[in-house]
C-alpha cells in the first residue's frame, strides 16, 4: 500500500504504483464504478501501467506543494522521466501520463485494460478519428452508428452565475460578494465559494487548447466512454495460459468482434516507444458519458502549467512551520483532495475494501462522506485557516440532512445521496487475498451516537472563526439537538460502527452531551435563539449518566461502554469536547489503563481489544493493526496533560511511519512496517495535523510564547 501515489482532482482519486501501473480509478467522481481495479484483483480487472524496458525506479516525489507526481527511471540506456497528474475541473475528467527522456535513449512500454463496472465489465473498443474541431463545432453523440468514427466536441465550461464572463486570473476577484436576491450577510459567506470556483474553472479553462487533431482509442460500455489520446496502443489477446492470440484485425475488440471468438480471452492495448535524450511523449486518458458528447481532451503542457498553478495557490495560504512543517502541509494537501469541489462531500478515504487485516474479512468501502469524518475535517481546516472549504462543507450538509431529525443518516453519497447499500463483488480476489472485496457500507442504517456532537463541534469551529450564521445553518443545529433528543434511551453501534449488538458507548454519550454545550454556547456567546431550559436539561441529565454509568468508580476509570468494564481509545477525545480536563485524575488512570490494553510496540495504539480468531463485539473474527488517528490522539493528550516528551517521542515516531510521499493509511502493521486499511486516509491526517499543533501549543504555553 505504501508503493502507490495518489493523484488528485477534487473529484477523484487515483492510486499509481511505484512501477507505474495506474492500479485504482473510479471516473468520474470517488464513489463512481472503478475503470482500473487491478488493486482489488489482477492486472485484468483493470490498469494502466506505463513502465521503462528493463529499468528500475530511482526516485519519485511531488512536485512540491501539489499532486503532480514525478517518477525517474533508470536503464542502462538512459534515463526517463514519468509525469503523472489529473487537472483539476468541475465539467472534466482527465488522466494525464507525460514521458521526457533525460539522457540516453530509453523505450517505454505501456498495457493499458481498460474494464468498466470494477472489473466486470470488457468494453468495445475502437479507434476514432477525431478530426479537428474546436469551440462552436457541431459534435456527433455516442448514440450515433457504433462503425463511424466519433468526432470530438467540447462542452461549454460555465463561470460564476449564469456562465457569462471569461475566466479570471487564480488569484481574481469574483465580483462584489453579494448575489442577486440575497442578503450582504449571505453575499460575504458565498464570496469565498465563488472565488474558489472561479480558480477550479480557470484551471480548467487554461488545460485543454478548445481543439484537437489525429486519433484516439474509444473504450465503450453501458454510460461510460473513455477516449485515450496520443502515440496509439496496439490491441493483443491472450489465452487463458497467458500466451499471445493473434489480433486479426484492428476492430477485434469492437462490436463485430465474435463473442465465441473472444471468451476466455483477456484483452488490452500495448505499445513499445523509443525516445531519444530531449523528446516527449504524452497521453491523455478523458472520461464521458457515453450517450453524451465527447468531451476535448486535457493539452499536456497547459495542463500541467494549470494543475501546477492551482495546487501551489492554494498551498501558499498554508501557514506551517517547524520540525513537522512538510508532513503538515501534505496532509492538508490530503484534506483539501478529498473534498469534492462542487458537492463539498468530503470522503472518508479514495479507496475501497483495502484491509484492516491482510487475508482477513475486515474490508469496507471509504468512500463516502462520514458526518464524523468530514466534521473532524472541517475543524482542522478552519482552525488552520482554510474556511472556504467549511463553508462548501456546511452546504453539502445543509442539503445531506434535510429532512426529519429522526432521518439522519451517518453518512452520505459525496453528493448527499442516502442509498449507500453493500454488496460483495465476488469476481474479485482482494487485496492480498484479503476477503469479500465490498462496495456501499451496511454502517449507513446504524445509530451512532457520536456524529451529531462532532458536527455540532465543526459548526461551533466554524462561527468562533467569524462565519455568521444564516436561518438554515442554526434550524440544522436545532435539528442535530432534537435528533440527540429523540435517542436518549437509545444504545449505538459506536464510533468504530461494530456490527455486533447496540450498546450504550461512554464516547457517545459525551458526543451528545457536547451537542446540547455547543448549542448552549452558540446561544450565550454569538446571541442564537434556543430553547436554553430544554437543552440545559438535557445536557446536565447526560453529564450525570456519564458519570454514573460510563465512570467505573472501583477502577477510577472511563469505560468503553455502560455495561462493560474495558477502555476505548475514543475515550482520548472525552478531553477535546470540554467534558474533562486533560489533567483530570479520572482521565489521567484512563489513559494508564489504555496504555496497559491497547499500546503496541513503538507505542502504537488499537481501537479496542478484538478476540483474534473469535467473534469480538465488533461482530467480527480476525484482528486488526494499531490505528493511526489513535495514536496521534494519545500525542494530542500528552501534550495536554504536560508529558511534551512523551508527546514529542510519539509524534515522532508516528509522523516516520508516513509513506516516502508523506502519506497515511488508516492502521499500521507495526510488526511487518506496512501501511493498512484504506489509503490515504482523511482521519489519520488530521490527528497529525492536531497532534502537531497540540504539541506546538504546550511548547509556546511552557516558554511562555504567544
Amino acid at each position: 500500500m505504501e508503493d502507490y501515489a495518489l493523484l488528485a482532482d477534487l473529484h477523484t482519486g487515483p492510486l499509481v504504483s511505484r512501477e507505474g501501473s495506474i492500479d485504482w480509478l473510479c471516473f468520474p467522481r470517488f464513489d463512481s464504478p472503478a475503470v482500473f481495479c487491478a488493486l482489488l484483483g489482477d492486472e485484468d480487472n483493470g490498469r494502466w501501467k506505463l513502465s521503462a524496458v528493463d529499468g528500475q525506479v530511482v526516485s519519485r516525489r511531488y512536485v512540491p506543494d501539489t499532486f503532480i507526481l514525478e517518477t525517474e527511471w533508470k536503464t542502462p540506456t538512459g534515463r526517463v522521466l514519468v509525469t503523472d497528474f489529473l487537472p483539476p475541473s468541475d465539467d472534466h475528467a482527465d488522466l494525464v501520463r507525460r514521458v521526457e527522456c533525460l539522457e540516453g535513449t530509453m523505450e517505454i512500454e505501456h498495457d493499458l485494460r481498460i474494464r468498466f463496472d470494477y472489473g466486470r465489465i470488457t468494453p468495445w473498443v475502437r479507434r476514432v478519428d477525431l478530426g479537428s474541431h474546436s469551440n462552436g463545432d457541431d459534435c456527433a453523440h455516442m448514440g450515433d452508428s457504433p462503425s463511424e468514427p466519433h468526432p470530438v466536441g467540447t462542452r461549454h465550461v460555465p463561470h460564476d452565475g449564469d456562465g457569462a464572463g471569461g475566466a479570471t486570473s487564480s488569484g481574481g476577484e469574483a465580483g462584489d460578494g453579494t448575489q442577486d436576491g440575497g442578503t450582504a450577510a449571505e453575499g460575504r459567506t458565498s464570496h469565498w465559494y465563488r472565488n474558489f470556483r472561479q480558480r477550479v474553472r480557470h484551471a480548467a479553462h487554461e488545460a485543454r487548447s478548445g481543439e484537437t487533431d489525429g486519433k484516439g482509442l474509444l473504450a465503450v460500455a453501458g454510460p461510460d466512454a473513455l477516449l485515450l489520446t496520443g502515440p496509439q496502443l496496439e490491441p493483443y489477446q491472450l489465452g487463458r495460459d497467458g500466451e499471445d492470440v493473434e489480433v486479426e484485425h484492428d476492430e477485434a475488440h469492437g462490436p463485430g468482434a465474435d463473442i465465441r471468438v473472444l471468451e476466455g480471452l483477456r484483452r488490452g492495448h500495448r505499445g513499445t516507444f523509443r525516445l531519444d535524450a530531449g523528446e516527449q511523449l504524452d497521453w491523455v486518458l478523458t472520461w464521458s458519458e457515453s450517450y453524451r458528447e465527447l468531451l476535448v481532451p486535457a493539452d499536456p503542457e497547459r495542463a500541467q502549467r494549470a494543475t501546477h498553478a492551482f495546487w501551489t495557490d492554494w498551498a501558499s495560504a498554508v501557514d506551517c512551520d517547524g520540525e513537522y512543517h512538510e508532513v503538515v502541509k501534505r496532509s492538508l494537501l490530503v484534506l483539501r483532495a478529498l473534498t469534492h469541489s462542487e458537492t463539498g462531500g468530503i470522503v472518508a478515504a479514495p479507496t475501497a475494501s483495502l484491509p484492516e487485516d491482510f487475508g482477513g474479512a475486515r474490508n469496507w468501502d471509504y468512500r463516502y462522506t462520514w458526518l464524523r469524518d468530514a466534521a473532524l475535517t472541517i475543524t482542522t481546516l478552519v482552525q488552520r485557516g482554510h474556511e472556504h472549504g467549511a463553508l462548501l462543507w456546511r452546504d453539502w450538509l445543509l442539503r445531506a440532512v434535510a429532512g426529519n431529525p429522526d432521518q439522519l443518516k451517518i453518512l452520505y453519497g459525496v453528493d448527499g445521496r442516502r442509498n449507500i447499500t453493500e454488496s460483495e463483488l465476488d469476481h474479485l480476489s482482494g487485496y492480498e487475498g484479503s476477503r469479500p472485496v465490498r462496495i456501499g457500507n451496511g454502517a449507513e442504517d446504524q445509530y451512532q451516537a457520536d456524529v451529531a456532537g462532532e458536527a455540532m463541534m465543526a459548526l461551533a469551529t466554524l462561527r468562533d472563526a467569524g462565519q455568521e450564521e444564516n436561518d438554515y445553518s442554526w434550524g440544522l443545529q436545532c435539528n442535530l439537538m432534537s435528533f440527540c433528543e429523540l435517542h436518549m434511551d437509545t444504545p449505538d453501534n459506536g464510533i468504530w460502527e461494530m456490527r455486533g449488538e447496540p450498546h450504550f458507548f461512554t464516547h457517545g454519550r459525551v458526543m451528545m452531551w457536547t451537542a446540547f454545550n455547543e448549542g448552549l454556547r452558540a446561544v450565550r456567546e454569538h446571541g442564537l435563539a434556543g430553547d436554553v431550559e430544554r437543552w440545559t436539561r438535557l445536557r446536565d441529565e447526560l453529564h450525570r449518566e456519564i458519570w454514573e454509568k460510563g465512570y467505573d468508580e472501583e477502577l477510577g476509570i472511563f469505560t468503553q461502554t455502560y455495561d462493560n468494564r474495558e477502555v476505548d481509545a475514543s475515550l482520548l477525545q472525552l478531553p477535546q469536547t470540554g467534558f474533562i480536563a486533560p489533567g483530570h485524575p479520572a482521565m489521567l488512570r484512563t489513559v494508564e489503563r489504555i496504555e496497559r490494553d491497547l499500546q503496541e510496540e513503538h507505542g502504537q495504539l488499537r481501537r479496542y481489544r478484538t478476540a483474534g480468531g473469535e467473534q469480538s463485539m465488533d461482530g467480527l473474527s480476525g484482528d486488526e493493526y494499531p490505528f493511526v488517528i489513535c495514536t496521534f490522539w494519545l500525542v494530542e493528550q500528552y501534550a495536554r496533560s504536560g508529558r511534551l516528551d512523551d508527546a514529542a517521542e510519539l509524534l515522532r515516531t508516528t509522523a516516520g511511519f508516513a509513506s516516502d510521499l508523506g502519506l497515511f493509511s488508516e492502521q499500521y502493521d507495526v510488526a511487518r512496517g506496512r501501511l493498512a486499511g484504506n489509503f490515504p486516509q482523511a482521519f489519520s491526517h488530521l490527528g497529525l495535523i492536531r497532534a502537531v499543533d497540540a504539541l506546538t501549543a504546550a511548547r509556546h504555553s511552557e516558554t511562555g510564547r504567544p
